[in-house]
């Protein structure tokens, strides 16, 4: 059997042999798209061209000319969290069971949700439940700063009576976001912060 490591076929690059061979017996081989896709395709598949991609090239026929908006990466990108074991977010999402619901899958679909619940070039989605998965009853669109207080892995702190992330409590001083954070790992207490940010 001829190695496929490292070759190309249309826009697969052969990673690896898998694991297990087809149900009829032919070797298969774990390949990356040039769309960061991967995808497990029986060796004579890619040799006689019967496959060249992960799906995109049909995807793309099927994506009515939108396929270079900035919506569609933001659907694109969504999947590689959550599905793509080899993307550097993969273990904050899929790793961690979060999905995408089946009405998603299809692009169209995301679309016109997006543009019906306030989608711009300038948001990002957001989960509402930072541990919940994508779907319409827990997404929205924001901002980056937005975003960036939602996040699972902020540190929450509490003044008189309010609970901040770091970057909220940073602007509620007016102070910078990298002031508090490093007073903060010096082990200062909110008191001593706060005393600073007023000039004490």
């Amino acid at each position: 059997m001829k190695d496929l490591t490292g070759q190309r076929f249309g826009k697969l690059i052969v990673l690896e042999r898998a694991t297990s061979n087809s149900k009829s017996g032919n070797a298969r081989w774990t390949c990356r798209c040039d769309c960061g896709g991967i995808v497990t395709v029986i060796g004579s598949h890619l040799r006689d061209r019967h496959t060249s991609s992960c799906g995109c090239l049909k995807m793309c026929d099927a994506l009515q000319g939108h396929s270079r908006e900035r919506i569609y990466r933001t659907w694109r990108g969504m999947h590689q969290r959550c599905y793509n074991k080899t993307h550097d977010k993969y273990k904050w999402y899929g790793e961690k069971g979060i999905v995408i619901c089946s009405e998603w899958h299809d692009f169209m679909a995301f679309r016109e949700w997006a543009l019906g619940s306030g989608y711009t070039d300038n948001l990002t989605i957001d989960r509402t439940n930072p541990d919940g998965n994508y779907c319409p009853e827990n997404c929205r669109w924001v901002d980056m700063k937005f975003q960036a207080n939602n996040k699972t892995n902020n540190r929450i702190v509490t003044w008189l009576n309010e609970n901040y992330t770091v970057s909220q409590f940073a602007e509620k001083l007016h102070v910078p976001y990298h002031t508090v954070r490093n007073q903060m790992k010096l082990g200062w207490g909110i008191e001593k912060i706060v005393l600073q940010a007023n000039g004490g």
